[in-house]
């Protein structure tokens, strides 16, 4: 009887080991997760909450050899209100690759890396590890025709 009990316990021992260790390889195994799409209203508000994680958003770029940024609008590159903006981290390569998009709307992939809205930084943060940018045309409003 003994024995019987025994090489049950050491079986469902052997189980839950191999259950755990199975359990344990997706947990560590390194995927790209699929970015956060977030406004630039919401990320400017609180950026914090999204530090470090790879986001999706949209904004006006604007592409200088020295301090490349997105802005929430246009309005705020001329003006300049920089903490309506985040700095990009670009390669050379990426800046030539996406030069022709500069003073456009453009929606954008990326991790942010931020201290929140109330670090002393010119900008609300950075946008590191850019993957994706592309054109996107802001909304236009249809135009109704005039009765005649």
């Amino acid at each position: 009887m003994r024995y019987a009990m025994k090489s049950k316990v050491i079986s469902l021992s052997v189980a839950v080991l191999l259950l755990a260790a199975s359990a344990a390889v997706p947990m560590n195994a390194q995927k790209r997760s699929e970015p956060i799409s977030v406004g630039m209203v919401a990320l400017l508000a609180a950026p914090q909450n999204y530090n470090g994680k790879v986001i999706r958003t949209w904004g006006f770029l604007n592409l200088r050899s020295d301090d490349d940024g997105l802005f929430l609008h246009e309005e705020d590159l001329r003006i300049p209100l920089l903490k309506n903006s985040f700095k990009l981290d670009l390669t050379a390569e990426q800046e030539q690759q996406f030069k022709n998009l500069n003073l456009t709307y453009v929606i954008l992939e990326g991790t942010m890396r931020s201290d929140g809205p109330d670090s002393s930084a010119l900008t609300s943060g950075t946008i590191t590890h850019i993957t994706i940018v592309h054109g996107w045309a802001p909304y236009v409003p249809f135009e109704t025709k005039k009765p005649q």
